[in-house]
């Protein structure tokens, strides 16, 4: 029981630390970013809490049904993803899936920030929480300090068992009792071997 409470445990923390690796560390060495998705203009293609997965890309390179996001000219200061549905010298109509009408300005060239290349459901709430934890000391310290510190300190324990020679003594002898109970379960019974072959 309690080597499955702590493989368990171990599972639990390195998908913890796996975690925040992608979300945090991976965007920073890739030219790829995350985004969280609060809208459902795109749904049900990048419905509401998914993680978008953006790339950095040539607005020349841009075609129609491409996900940009871009900061749109009615509102600079928000990030919009939506399907471009026409591409014109002055930059592109877009349209959000779920939208019934297309985008009221054309988006110029120089307010797209990258193209959508893919998103996974439900997984951006899991990604802002991370984030806000992750900015102050206290979240910094469980969400990345603490499990790894578990890791290393349960690595190093499995490392000293398995090296010690009194507790390699121990798994030896256990091995060997284990061995013997189970020829005793399949050793045939004497007598009943006689009689089947009368």
């Amino acid at each position: 029981m309690r080597r499955l409470t702590g493989r368990v445990t171990i599972i639990v923390l390195s998908l913890l630390v796996l975690l925040v690796v992608l979300f945090i560390l991976l965007p920073a060495v890739f030219t790829s970013s995350l985004a969280v998705v609060y809208s459902g203009s795109m749904a049900p293609v990048m419905p509401m809490g998914a993680i978008a997965v953006m790339e950095q890309v040539d607005p020349a390179q841009i075609k129609v049904g491409d996900i940009i996001a871009f900061n749109p000219p009615w509102d600079p200061e928000v990030t919009v993803s939506h399907r471009v549905i026409e591409v014109v010298d002055d930059g592109f109509y877009t349209k959000g899936d779920a939208n019934e009408d297309p985008d009221l300005d054309i988006v110029p060239a120089t307010n797209v920030i990258s193209r959508v290349s893919f998103n996974v459901p439900h997984l951006g709430y899991v990604l802002a929480s991370v984030r806000n934890y992750s900015e102050n000391q206290l979240g910094f310290a469980l969400f990345i300090c603490l499990p790894t510190i578990l890791l290393i300190g349960s690595a190093i324990i499995d490392m000293n068992s398995m090296l010690s020679p009194r507790k390699r003594r121990a798994r030896q002898r256990k091995k060997i009792e284990e061995r013997r109970k189970e020829r005793k379960l399949h050793r045939p019974n004497r007598l009943t071997v006689m009689l089947n072959f009368k």
